[in-house]
């Protein structure tokens, strides 16, 4: 009955199969022809080797570099696309100034009007960053004063979960609003209450930007896509690039506050020092107010979400494993005491606390893929060639789960970061979460700081429990951070 259809599918699918042939061949031109690309998989057209990944790409990524090596190349859409998976190769790498530029495409940047420190490259990006490091220096961030801000801040934290001592509490709740509160003092120079109405919106803006902006990221391997939903300014993409712009509105509007009541000579906080800058040479293209909200803008996007973050999983292992909670404030009763105030000092004395604060940035990197840099040359990595145009990604992950550097990586293990006998904690020198050489995060001094403080405050004051019949679940929700699943834990006063 049907035996006729036979020679028809026949000859639509010998043309068909060498259509999608050449197609694969022309697609892979560059990879044939050119010597000294890294080696990697083979993808298929127009979408490359994107199909093929998951929802874990920094899972995928390190089992291709279990495949190819340490460093392996592929087209993602119509971008070429580099992995680098050890600590030489990525020090290498990010060393060189020709990666050190951010892609103009990715998600963070689809506000085409900013000029804030994380989506500028050259010389802006240069100078806004000496700028950013020396006014804060100045601030005072790395001394007593930013540890007054952390412990007044903490203050409020402290009063929220004792309201709910003993109850089952997602502790984002309150983190979020704790953590954006610091950024919120030195960009600002003030806090806001936990319900106040700015505080609330701004809080939104910080939780919605990373679930667009993780939403979005496949587009950056499909730029004529993404550049037809902007013109069209419809779906996801609209709706990050109208968070994007919000925020920066709301910093905008706190410049003009600042303005208002502005006096010379006196620097409250960091929109102060940039409009002290702008007055001293109003010409000056790098300073303007367009590049002030930008910055500030930027500073709440990558501060807040780090230590929160960092704060969840802690508070996590705390209550997974007790005997890893129970060391941690015994160092603490024994450096701090039961109502001492713990200081940035006294790090130097808690080993196995700093232990367990970079075991759980290793296991549970914040980042396990670093943000995306920019080959703007031809760039000689290892043996291989980075072509002029590709996209590189340092896929931390595999740095700190690689079996032959860390034994045991899937393990949480904090012990594997001290000597002698427990007495002295050392990092190893691959363990980077906050990235590598010049683009890596300013405020990384900051970070680790108020990461130490607010976990050990935390656990000097409460006991962190799972609620009864319940266990902690470790399985993560990687967007632009690798969070942990929100669930509820019990804070008991001590």
């Amino acid at each position: 009955m049907v035996s006729w259809l036979v020679p028809v599918l026949f000859s639509y699918a010998i043309p068909a199969l060498i259509t999608l042939v050449v197609c694969l061949i022309v697609h892979e031109i560059p990879r044939i022809t050119r010597k000294g690309l890294p080696p990697g998989p083979y993808g298929l057209p127009v979408v490359g080797y994107l199909p093929f990944l998951s929802k874990d790409a920094h899972r995928d990524m390190d089992r291709l570099r279990r495949q190819y090596g340490n460093v392996f190349g592929m087209f993602l859409g119509s971008r070429f696309v580099v992995g680098l998976c050890d600590f030489p190769t990525v020090k290498e790498a990010l060393s060189q100034d020709a990666l050190l530029n951010r892609p103009k495409d990715f998600p963070f940047a689809m506000n085409k009007e900013s000029q804030g420190l994380m989506v500028v490259n050259g010389p802006l990006w240069r100078e806004q960053r000496r700028f950013s490091l020396r006014l804060f220096k100045n601030l005072g961030v790395t001394t007593q004063t930013m540890e007054q801000h952390i412990h007044d801040e903490l203050h409020h934290l402290l009063v929220e979960f004792k309201k709910c001592e003993g109850k089952p509490v997602v502790p984002t709740t309150y983190l979020t609003p704790s953590m954006s509160n610091i950024i919120s003092a030195l960009v600002f120079g003030k806090r806001f209450e936990y319900s106040d109405s700015e505080r609330v919106y701004l809080d939104d803006l910080i939780e919605t930007i990373p679930r667009l902006a993780a939403q979005m990221s496949s587009l950056l391997f499909f730029p004529w896509i993404r550049d037809l939903l902007l013109f069209f300014k419809v779906g996801s993409l609209e709706k990050l690039r109208h968070a994007l712009v919000c925020r920066e509105d709301f910093v905008d509007s706190k410049i003009t506050t600042h303005m208002e009541t502005f006096e010379d000579g006196t620097v409250r906080d960091y929109i102060d020092g940039f409009l002290t800058e702008m007055k001293q040479d109003n010409s000056n293209p790098m300073f303007t107010r367009q590049v002030l909200k930008g910055n500030g803008a930027s500073f709440f996007g990558a501060g807040s979400e780090t230590v929160r973050t960092a704060i969840d999983w802690l508070l996590l292992v705390s209550a997974a494993y007790p005997e890893v909670q129970l060391k941690v404030q015994a160092e603490i009763a024994e450096v701090v005491g039961p109502d001492g105030q713990v200081s940035w000092a006294d790090s130097r004395r808690m080993p196995y606390t700093q232990a367990v604060i970079w075991e759980l940035l290793r296991w549970k990197p914040i980042n396990p893929l670093n943000l995306l840099r920019h080959a703007c040359v031809d760039v000689k990595v290892g043996d291989y060639t980075i072509p002029k145009g590709s996209i590189v990604i340092a896929c931390l992950w595999s740095l700190f789960h690689n079996p032959e550097v860390t034994p045991d990586p899937e393990v949480f293990k904090p012990e594997r970061h001290l000597t002698d006998n427990g007495g002295k904690f050392t990092k190893p020198e691959y363990l980077i979460p906050f990235s590598y050489g010049k683009r890596s995060c300013p405020g990384e001094v900051i970070a680790v700081m108020e990461i130490f403080i607010y976990f050990t405050t935390l656990l000097q004051h409460f006991d962190v429990s799972v609620p009864e019949g319940r266990s902690v679940n470790f399985n993560e929700v990687l967007g632009v951070s690798l969070r942990p699943v929100p669930q509820e834990l019990v804070m008991r006063c001590r």
